[in-house]
């Protein structure tokens, strides 16, 4: 009964609090902030209004396969988006391809990239998770499903509009196949524009 005759009080004290606010809106209301429709005054003001940079990017460069049968160097190209969404962090979605010598390797992902400085020159780790599938040298069989990368590297003009990275990756498919995980270790040179 007490804590009856508490909750009571506390609910009218709540509601008598509420009714003497001052009203500091204006008889109509005031437009609703909306997403991409940006004040430029409010760049100063909110720090999560933040103008997204857009880049596209390719890259291109040296790839080695592991458990899939292949020693040999292999060929790696990518393609993907870039929105740099703050000093420090960006979102990426990506389509990769390794292949050469009987060997291929796809993903497609999402992910993010850190910046470790907001300056021209920084290091960056990233890491994506998507789908991918791989098909080893000499055998029949493809090993697809949830795919993982992880990399780090090192971008330069980046307070321009058009960057260049230099990045080591790894990625993998998170299924078993009769030589083991299928993955792939590449080296690559990449142009963002």
């Amino acid at each position: 009964m007490k804590l009856l005759k508490l909750i009571s009080c506390l609910v009218l004290f709540f509601s008598l609090a509420q009714a003497q606010e001052p009203n500091t809106q204006p008889n109509s209301q005031a437009p609703r902030k909306r997403v991409g429709n940006i004040d430029p005054a409010e760049k100063e003001k909110y720090r999560t209004r933040f103008e997204a940079k857009d880049s596209k990017y390719f890259s291109f460069g040296p790839g080695f396969a592991t458990n899939m049968n292949n020693t040999e160097m292999l060929y790696a190209l990518a393609f993907g988006y870039e929105w740099e969404v703050g000093a420090q962090g960006a979102l990426l979605a990506e389509l990769a391809g390794v292949f050469g010598d009987g060997t291929s390797f796809g993903n497609g992902g999402i992910g993010g990239k850190y910046f470790f400085t907001d300056e021209d020159t920084s290091m960056f780790v990233k890491g994506l998770f998507g789908f991918g599938i791989a098909s080893a040298k000499g055998s029949s069989e493809t090993a697809s499903g949830f795919s993982g990368k992880v990399g780090m590297g090192l971008t330069f003009f980046r307070t321009s509009t058009k960057h260049l990275e230099v990045s080591g990756d790894y990625t993998t498919v998170f299924k078993s196949a009769p030589n083991g995980t299928p993955g792939v270790f590449v080296l690559s040179l990449a142009l963002l524009y």
